[in-house]
């Protein structure tokens, strides 16, 4: 797969997928009294791009002409790798012969292919450049062209040129190690950390399918990591077990949203869009299991999800095509690269400061990524991002209700605090019965609420292109009628139609601007309010010592949608998915759809079962993008968990015609009407 390298820097389709892997560093013990720290650069072959030559739209070949009879036309040239060398391939063609009296006689001539053994070395100035090897000409037809050897003495002294004038500066690393040690470093100690700066030394470079790999080697003298002090972390003085791991897990988190936010801005392919953003939200589950104690943990958990994100974040950025950016940023990337693996090195020797999670080493990380002068933000905070929503694709924010015109109204129905919701009314309650209107108090020009009780909630379930029009207005209609207010016994069935129809506004109204396939539409519609009635048996408030307060799990999510605050911070209004049930399920309708369209339709067609979409759906909305597939067995079977149980009931039910029974949180289907007598 690796045997021949695409064309650098600018063939379409290339991909550096592959060229640079975390090599992962360790200390090693060097003599008894000396800690050897040893690490790989990596340089990625798009960067060797100078060596090679490919004319662009306004140039010409480049042509070498010596007399009538010495002539040399290189077309373009590239680098391939092949049984672990690496070699420019330079195509042209030539004409050698023998001047006379103004003629050319027995003129050699040549077309085809070059290869030029390159051979890396480091100078002294810590340069990285390539000596020429062996030449070997081949024809038109990729044959060996034996017999021409002088064609290939004309050719050497061309690549030879091009060879000597480039150079790859491998000091960018010293600078990091220098920038990092010297916030840790006692004033009076400054001379030792230059002597241990002086220490640092590169190995003979060698080649392999991910670039040319360099490794590096510092050696820390016996007793400096004693005198060496934490990175300065005011936010961190007095801080320990549980709000240490919560403020690195926060710093961790705005770290991994710049980098998004950076390269969201430059990356074009919407594939690694969607894997950035899915990044994004996989970390971001991960952290609430931590900071919710999900264990057990193998390793110390926060480390181990900072390897994660940069191991994933690696591979994402070596699939960017180079064809898209510009050399300087594709340098930028590989610096950003190398310097979060000279960062782990150097925790990995000095793990008593956790230079990887201080704040210094995480700007150290991301100076290099990000544009010259530009400064990206290390804050953790739970404002909306307008940025960040925009690389979500997420629509505008809807105007907010006024918070005068919400209704709050007191007794009802108590619901207990739970991960998952269950709200069963207290037994010695008569339940209201459905057709019993004479109680309902009608919301504002809401005529369908005049309708006979079957009536609403066929409408509701088979929508009409008139309602689907009408959707932003009657949302907003909703939200004001419902409000704050938690049902009562006597208006539980007028709740229950509200909020369905609230679902069903919502779903249409998302499915108009979505991508889904019009096939899919209906898996969606039922998904919807089926997830809304496991999350929170359709509640967005409780009652707690006499007061109104919002749903919110232990884990963090709130309201009727269980949105989690931690999970879609920036992405949403945290204050407003907490206290507008209108906005709380918009957002759940928008987390559960791109979800639906991503990782549910890839396990559908994965399968080739589409009665799996809903249910992966449903676990991705569940447990984030990586829970797609936590349901299926390695057969292809199925191994639902009690979430999915329940989910695939409300599911089905809703499917077949039911209605939600707010009374027992499930759905119920229609009694058939008795036949005339």
């Amino acid at each position: 797969m690796f045997a021949v390298l695409a064309r650098v820097p600018h063939a379409a389709g290339w991909s550096l997928l592959g060229v640079l892997v975390l090599l992962w560093p360790a200390a090693v013990s060097g003599t008894p009294a000396d800690t050897e720290l040893k690490f790989s650069l990596t340089i990625p072959y798009a960067l060797l791009g100078d060596l090679a030559w490919q004319p662009r739209a306004d140039e010409g070949p480049a042509e070498f002409v010596d007399g009538t009879c010495r002539r040399l036309r290189i077309e373009s040239s590239r680098l391939e790798l092949r049984d672990d060398k690496l070699y420019l391939v330079s195509r042209g063609e030539a004409r050698l012969g023998v001047s006379l009296f103004g003629f050319c006689i027995k003129p050699i001539n040549w077309q085809g292919d070059v290869d030029v053994l390159l051979e890396p070395y480091i100078d002294a100035e810590w340069q990285l450049r390539f000596r020429l090897g062996s030449t070997e000409l081949r024809d038109a037809q990729g044959k060996p062209a034996t017999l021409l050897n002088l064609i290939g003495g004309l050719i050497r002294p061309f690549i030879n040129r091009r060879a000597e004038l480039f150079g790859f500066d491998l000091g960018a690393p010293r600078e990091q190690i220098a920038e990092l040690l010297s916030k840790v470093v006692e004033p009076g100690d400054q001379a030792e950390l230059q002597s241990v700066l002086a220490s640092l030394r590169l190995g003979r470079p060698r080649v392999d399918r991910r670039g040319v790999l360099v490794e590096a080697q510092l050696t820390l003298p016996e007793g400096f990591a004693d005198g060496l002090l934490p990175p300065g972390q005011a936010d961190a003085a007095g801080l320990a077990g549980t709000e240490l791991t919560q403020l690195q897990l926060e710093r961790l988190d705005a770290f991994i949203v710049a980098v998004v936010k950076l390269l969201g801005g430059e990356i074009t392919d919407p594939v690694l869009r969607q894997q950035l953003l899915a990044l994004l939200l996989e970390s971001r589950y991960r952290l609430v299991d931590i900071l919710t104690d999900y264990g057990p943990f193998e390793e110390e958990p926060v480390r181990s999800l900072f390897v994660s994100d940069w191991e994933r974040l690696r591979k994402l950025l070596l699939a960017v095509d180079p064809g898209t950016i510009t050399y300087a940023r594709l340098l930028r990337y590989a610096t950003f690269l190398n310097a979060g693996d000279t960062l782990l090195a150097l925790d990995a020797a000095l793990p008593q400061l956790a230079l990887w999670i201080s704040r210094d080493g995480l700007r150290t990380a991301l100076h290099e990524l990000a544009p010259a002068g530009a400064e990206p933000s290390l804050d953790y905070g739970y404002a909306v991002d307008p940025a960040l929503r925009e690389l979500f694709g997420l629509p505008p924010e809807p105007p907010p209700v006024p918070p005068e015109e919400l209704i709050e109204e007191s007794d009802a129905i108590d619901c207990e605090e739970t991960y998952e919701i269950d709200c069963e009314p207290p037994a010695n309650e008569v339940p209201p019965t459905p057709g019993d209107e004479a109680d309902m108090p009608d919301t504002p020009d809401n005529s369908a609420l005049h309708l006979p009780f079957w009536a609403r909630l066929l409408d509701l379930l088979v929508p009409t292109a008139e309602s689907a029009t009408a959707v932003p207005d009657r949302v907003t209609e909703l939200q004001r009628a419902l409000g704050r207010r938690l049902p009562r016994r006597d208006d539980l069935t007028n709740y229950t139609v509200q909020i369905a129809e609230l679902l069903q506004a919502i779903g249409q109204q998302e499915l108009a601007t979505g991508s889904l396939d019009e096939a899919h539409n209906s898996v969606f519609l039922n998904l919807l309010p089926a997830t809304a009635l496991v999350e929170s048996c359709w509640r967005q408030f409780k009652r707690t010592d006499g007061k109104t307060a919002y749903l919110v799990s232990s884990a963090g999510a709130v309201g009727m949608m269980q949105v989690n605050l931690r999970v879609w911070r920036g992405l949403y209004d945290v204050e407003r998915l907490k206290w507008e049930v209108a906005y709380n399920a918009r957002a759940g309708a928008q987390i559960l759809l791109r979800y639906l369209e991503g990782p549910g339709l890839d396990v559908a067609k994965q399968t080739g079962n589409p009665d799996y979409l809903a249910w992966a759906s449903y676990a991705v909305y569940n447990a984030g993008p990586a829970g797609a597939k936590r349901f299926l067995r390695k057969s292809g079977g199925l191994k639902p968990g009690p979430a999915e149980r329940k989910l695939l009931s409300h599911y089905q039910g809703f499917a077949d015609g039911g209605s939600a029974d707010l009374e027992h949180c499930v759905v119920t289907q229609p009694a058939e009407t008795a036949p005339a007598s």
